[in-house]
């Protein structure tokens, strides 16, 4: 093990001279890994300890430098998104794969081509994803985020018969107290919480590599989006329900002012109605779908507002008034599809419904096939013309959609 490890040393200091002299950031977090060879791993992962474990006999068996460098490469970006710590709350088996894929795509497009085999590409995902009924255009698929990712590869694994096995690890690991092995790097967090380590790793990285003058801009857009903080969907679900309920009261130019004959007078509108727009094709979770079932059922109730549900899938359902907790409970327990995702349909539902200043809430997984089709596009605007508030709530891709507030939707 003695020999392995000077070995490795040696090639470690190679690795880190050449990348901070071609990428700094990268060079960066190379050297904030604690680095230890154990045979008693297959390959090499990344833990929740926020280090890299290297089994010496296949870190020997590498083709050359190039390999060696992007292995490392790929690990330490694991860290620094703190993937490891993330794939907790998630099947982790396909958590792997999305940030694989994501992680791998990101040192291709700047230059280290050096993985070895079998990698989880692109290509692979999308033929993957295709043949389980999950169409994503592929140059759509390479700029998503691992989250999206993720999204689609639990969309496809509802529609294969046998699922995948969460408990297929990949080189995302937890941490293993009696963990052996010779440390070939320090680096690390020391005594710190090892992801609290990592989140700060990323943005002194950042700004030190551009005291270089040297951060690719994708490469940068990506660091910055992990470091933003997450708002609680619920949260911002609460501020934006504010914002359009509570308008019973709106000016109309059918009737002067009585006070002021040269400005429009007032009308009002009697109780609003909260309409929810629910994706039931599947791509939500059950547990997920309740939640946001009963939040906003509980906003409703808060701003005296009568909450109707209207599921849809590749077409819309009858509508549910849900003016109870038991009738919620009732609601989301029939919130079942199994079609495509086409929004058309309960566009045309909720027009035939929805009066003027009604608030409108959309939960979907984003991947809505018609929704930069004209004629769904020109149904969106007419309800975003008559509500009060239109809020895209999702669980996987970000939409851009006129006069809208987006939720991103997180377990």
């Amino acid at each position: 093990m003695k020999e392995a490890a000077r070995a490795v040393k040696e090639d470690l200091a190679s690795i880190k001279a050449l990348t901070m002299l071609r990428a700094p950031f990268l060079g960066l977090l190379l050297g904030k890994m604690r680095i230890i060879l154990d045979g008693k791993i297959d390959t090499v992962c990344a833990t929740t300890a926020g280090e890299v474990i290297v089994n010496p006999f296949f870190w020997e068996r590498l083709p050359g430098i190039e390999a060696k460098t992007f292995v490392l490469l790929h690990e330490a970006l694991h860290l620094g998104f703190r993937h490891p710590w993330l794939a907790r709350r998630r099947n982790r088996a396909l958590y792997n794969l999305a940030a694989d894929m994501v992680v791998n795509e990101m040192l291709f497009r700047h230059g280290y081509t050096g993985a070895p085999p079998p990698a989880v590409t692109a290509e692979m995902i999308h033929d993957t994803l295709r043949s389980r009924g999950v169409k994503v255009p592929l140059a759509e698929l390479r700029r998503a985020s691992v989250e999206e990712v993720y999204h689609l590869l639990a969309r496809a694994a509802t529609r294969s018969a046998g699922g995948t096995d969460g408990q297929n690890a990949g080189d995302l690991r937890e941490r293993e107290s009696n963990r052996e092995g010779v440390v070939v790097q320090e680096g690390g967090c020391g005594g710190e919480n090892p992801e609290r380590y990592w989140q700060a790793a990323m943005p002194a990285a950042l700004v030190a590599a551009r005291a270089a003058g040297s951060v690719p801009a994708d490469l940068a857009r990506r660091v910055e989006s992990s470091l933003r903080g997450q708002v609680d969907w619920r949260r911002a679900l609460r501020a934006c329900l504010r914002e359009g309920t509570g308008r019973t009261v709106v000016t109309t130019w059918q009737r002067a002012s009585r006070r002021y004959a040269s400005l429009p007078g007032i009308k009002r509108l009697g109780v609003q109605t909260l309409w929810a727009l629910v994706d039931c094709s599947g791509s939500i979770g059950d547990e997920l779908l309740r939640r946001f079932i009963s939040e906003i059922h509980a906003l409703a109730r808060a701003h005296s507002c009568t909450l109707e549900i209207i599921p849809w899938d590749a077409q819309a359902y009858p509508s549910t008034r849900a003016c109870s907790p038991a009738r919620v409970k009732v609601a989301a327990g029939r919130l079942r599809g199994g079609g495509g995702t086409v929004l058309r349909p309960a566009l045309e539902a909720l027009l035939q419904k929805m009066r003027s200043q009604d608030t409108v809430v959309i939960l979907s997984d984003g991947y809505i096939t018609d929704l930069e089709q004209p004629a769904t596009l020109n149904l969106y605007r007419r309800v975003t013309g008559r509500a009060a508030q239109v809020v895209f709530v999702t669980a996987g891709k970000t939409c851009r959609l006129p006069k809208t507030k987006i939720i991103r939707l997180r377990p």
